[in-house]
């Protein structure tokens, strides 16, 4: 019985009927050559984002006030590929004595020790502890901002498109030792970021 398998077997090949397969297996062998031409880019394989730091800004309302600013000096460095959020980081710095809110002597009043004190602490700090996904293009950033020698935990909030970055966050003055008015909700702050991403 196994004389006539055998026997079988080779009139198939003799035929050519089994040449197909045999050549599928040359085939497959060949991609996986070292010297294979094969694009093996892997899954996680995303390039980072670059942004123009040249162009970016911060901005700020003071809504008690009515009154809205910058602030430039900007020094950062962000890690962020959106497809990796998890291992994503944002570190930056600005500095005090570029807050600017078109008042010269309320600019120059703010820069006394009772406020920004910046000649103790000229610069603001921030730096990202996680980076979290919240669906479609958009991130929470939590971290620690630091302003005059006071740390606090904040979030902000990133939208994401093909062309920059914009976040926003809210932070109460007088959390940091900056107390413009007695109340604390009075001394509420929006900031707004903006980084453009380099193309």
């Amino acid at each position: 019985m196994k004389t006539i398998i055998y026997i079988i077997i080779g009139m198939v090949l003799i035929k050519g009927y089994g040449q197909d397969i045999i050549q599928d297996i040359i085939i497959d062998a060949n991609e996986l050559s070292p010297n294979s031409k094969l694009d093996y880019t892997l899954i996680n394989d995303f390039k980072e984002l670059e942004f123009n730091k040249e162009k970016s800004r911060i901005s700020f309302d003071f809504i008690e006030e009515n009154t809205s600013g910058t602030i430039s000096g900007l020094d950062f460095k962000i890690n962020f590929n959106p497809k990796d959020p998890e291992n994503a980081s944002f570190s930056g710095t600005v500095l005090v004595k570029t807050l600017d809110t078109d008042n010269f002597l309320r600019d120059g009043h703010l820069m006394w020790e009772k406020f920004f004190y910046k000649k103790k602490f000229p610069k603001i700090f921030f730096k990202s502890t996680h980076v979290v996904s919240f669906g479609e293009n958009t991130y929470k950033i939590i971290g620690d901002l630091t302003i005059k020698g006071i740390e606090k935990e904040i979030i902000i909030t990133f939208s994401l498109d093909d062309k920059k970055l914009l976040g926003i966050t809210s932070i109460y003055t007088s959390d940091f030792g900056i107390d413009i008015h007695e109340n604390r909700e009075q001394n509420k702050l929006n900031i707004r970021f903006y980084f453009p991403i380099l193309l």
